[in-house]
């Protein structure tokens, strides 16, 4: 390609790094990677997702560039996906873990990712004691929780049906100035919906219209499946048409969920306009393209 004048983009770049690393030349890939960098080429984060999952394998597995990779995407900007984070805190946490306990009253070196990675891995692991135990050292080493460590615990005590202390978390990053963001507002409404509290569950979608930040196609997502479930599809279906309103498209799941959720409720004249709504979206897709 360089032989023949043609600029190789951040696309062809990352494509070289997965497939250098599926055939297993780890190294081959990392050096693709610093070549990225000299070039001055646009780091995306599917080239930090593809190398960090290849460095984080079983096999030939590479921690300190991991480490310093995982760190360096979150600095940049880039947001690790579940299967990232997974792959990364399936073998870091006790690493982790040791490294916090072994610089001691240096703890401050340690950044708010690392800490934040530590309990986010303890809550996987339904460690929940730990984790908190981990959030107060992060206070006294001056390292101020992130709203995600926040928005982790608080969704772990909704997930086990511990709603005072979720409030309490709630509350407390409110007090201490972090702001909570469209995930946190998901969560809470996910957990309210979980324990079969639909009043508290309205009324913190209705805070977040009124307030912001504005539910997006996950929270609308998230509060049709829980709708559904709980034998209110009727609700579901004003979701879904205040979705179109506001310039969001509801997926094929969306519309899925709500049919079939009208249906087992008998309400089967209901059922058909949510096919008619599906339809006239997807006419209108077509003629505007």
């Amino acid at each position: 390609m360089r032989r023949r004048g043609y600029s190789i983009t951040s696309y062809t770049w990352t494509i070289m790094i997965m497939q250098y690393g599926r055939t297993g030349l780890t190294e081959i890939a990392l050096n693709i990677f610093g070549e990225m960098k000299a070039n001055g080429c646009n780091l995306t984060g599917s080239a930090y997702k593809y190398l960090l999952m290849i460095l984080c394998r079983r096999k030939g597995r590479k921690v300190d560039e991991a480490i310093k990779l995982f760190e360096e995407m979150i600095h940049a900007g880039h947001i690790p996906n579940k299967e990232l984070v997974e792959a990364y805190l399936g073998w870091k946490l006790e690493e982790a873990q040791a490294l916090v306990d072994e610089v001691g009253a240096e703890a401050s070196t340690l950044d708010q990712y690392t800490y934040g990675s530590i309990v986010h891995g303890l809550l996987q692991k339904g460690r929940m004691e730990e984790a908190l135990t981990k959030v107060d050292s992060m206070k006294q080493a001056g390292i101020n929780p992130t709203v995600h460590v926040y928005t982790s615990l608080m969704a772990h005590f909704m997930k086990e049906k511990q709603i005072e202390r979720a409030l309490e978390v709630f509350q407390k990053m409110q007090q201490e100035g972090c702001r909570p963001t469209i995930v946190t507002y998901s969560e809470l409404l996910r957990g309210y919906m979980n324990m079969g509290k639909v009043s508290d569950a309205w009324n913190i979608f209705h805070r977040m219209k009124l307030k912001g930040p504005l539910p997006d196609f996950k929270t609308y997502s998230i509060f049709i499946t829980s709708l559904c479930k709980v034998g209110r599809s009727e609700e579901a279906l004003q979701l879904i048409s205040e979705m179109t309103r506001n310039g969001i498209v509801p997926s094929t799941v969306n519309f899925r969920e709500v049919f079939y959720g009208l249906n087992r409720e008998g309400k089967q004249d209901l059922a058909r306009t949510v096919l008619q709504q599906k339809l006239a979206l997807r006419s209108k897709r077509k003629f505007l393209t």
